[in-house]
């Protein structure tokens, strides 16, 4: 018995020495309005090519979708580089302006906000998000082609890992766009970069909840590292015990 419970603390061990490297998360990105009264581009043209000739207005509007980027921290921001944690392009979700928080508006169409980077690395703390608002200039069925620029927001920050959400407003000369991010850890991941797994349990390998923090809590008559051994009953000085207040 003695060498099966020697096996069974370096398999706990072994476990909780890969769990403690491991990590989850999300980053989520919630665009909330974006507007473009005029119906230009970046560049100040008409997203439609054509115009009024005597009052200078847009005639037809803008065909607008987003793509987002997420990358490692950047200094100095390089908006042609990989998206080292993902890149998400939308379909066509609206005309000039568009109220992004009418998410049930698009399910439809096959988007859903907020959007959502998973990643499995111990969160850095940092990052360097590029939101572009892109008009369809033939309505394509590809995503990622035959895109004119409307507006490009490029930010990088220190981000903490919080369930609350914080508010941007990026604005260009024709347009506006509000959005929210934040960094959540997946469910029993904890500390600053989601690199704190515990996970309760009540078993042979240990038996304990997790506080806030995800650091083990022994449920009542266990003790250990793991919880995994039991306490004697009291004054069982010369006994032993494979449950609480028992004494053998």
């Amino acid at each position: 018995m003695h060498w099966i419970k020697i096996l069974i603390s370096a398999f706990i061990a072994t476990n909780i020495a890969i769990e403690e490297v491991s990590a989850s998360g999300l980053f989520e990105l919630r665009l909330k309005y974006f507007k473009n009264d005029y119906g230009r581009d970046s560049e100040g043209h008409c997203c439609s090519g054509q115009s009024d000739p005597t009052t200078g207005k847009c005639i037809g509007g803008c065909k607008t979708r987003f793509r987002v980027c997420l990358k490692h921290y950047q200094a100095k921001i390089d908006t042609t580089s990989q998206c080292t944690y993902g890149d998400v392009v939308t379909p066509i979700l609206g005309e000039n302006s568009v109220n992004l928080t009418d998410t049930q508006n698009f399910q439809n169409k096959g988007f859903t906000n907020p959007i959502q980077f998973a990643f499995n690395f111990a969160w850095p703390g940092t990052f360097t998000l590029i939101v572009e608002a892109l008009h369809d200039t033939n309505n394509s069925a590809n995503a990622r082609s035959s895109n004119l620029l409307i507006q490009r927001l490029s930010v990088q920050q220190v981000l903490e890992v919080s369930p609350e959400w914080k508010t941007n407003k990026s604005e260009s000369q024709y347009t506006w766009l509000e959005y929210d991010f934040r960094v959540t850890c997946d469910p029993h991941y904890y500390g600053s970069g989601c690199a704190n797994l515990c996970r309760p349990r009540d078993d042979q390998f240990g038996h304990y909840t997790c506080s806030e923090t995800g650091e083990i809590i022994c449920l009542s008559g266990w003790q250990g590292n793991y919880c995994d051994k039991p306490k004697c009953a009291k004054g069982c000085e010369h006994g032993h015990c494979d449950k609480p207040n028992q004494c053998m």
